[in-house]
């Protein structure tokens, strides 16, 4: 009986440790998110962009995340907001907004090297962001990084204009 009460003491002091320590999946998470940091990129909880049909029909957005290379700029200018799909749903364009002649010229090559998990790639005001569900390993992330450079060295000739 003395066992049985030990054992169950030590168990309700060993529980919270094993509960608040992190899941393989979290720990190969925090990895690729720390191989984003060294690489520069900015790592935010978003939405997924929503086709047209899914706004209208007020489906639930899923959630991911949006890894972003970040472009210093003046405030007082705008960047051209713009949004690449991977995979345009039935009845939609593959861009929406005003994206750059030479992004639009490279389209097929743009697509064709997001990874199965991206939804699609777009420039916001805070930079150049890709949207995925964040499936893979650091190259992987590797792979995004160097697909978002080569969309800033595309799209470096945009035009702003000012507020």
């Amino acid at each position: 009986m003395g066992w049985l009460i030990a054992f169950v003491v030590v168990a309700f002091v060993i529980a919270p440790v094993i509960w608040i320590m992190p899941s393989p999946a979290q720990k190969r998470q925090a990895q690729l998110r720390a191989r984003a940091h060294q690489l520069g990129l900015g790592i935010s909880l978003a939405d997924l962009p929503q086709s047209h049909r899914a706004k209208v029909r007020r489906e639930p957005a899923a959630r991911g995340v949006c890894y972003c290379l970040r472009i210093q700029r003046d405030r007082s200018w705008v960047r051209p907001q713009w949004f690449i799909w991977r995979e345009a749903s039935e009845g939609e364009g593959e861009i929406e907004g005003q994206c750059p002649a030479s992004v639009k010229a490279a389209l097929a090559a743009l697509q064709a090297k997001m990874s199965a998990d991206t939804v699609g790639v777009g420039s916001t005001p805070e930079g150049y962001a890709l949207y995925w569900r964040e499936r893979g390993d650091e190259a992987a992330v590797e792979h995004v990084a160097a697909l978002l450079e080569e969309i800033r060295q595309l799209a470096g000739g945009e035009a702003l204009g000012r507020r």
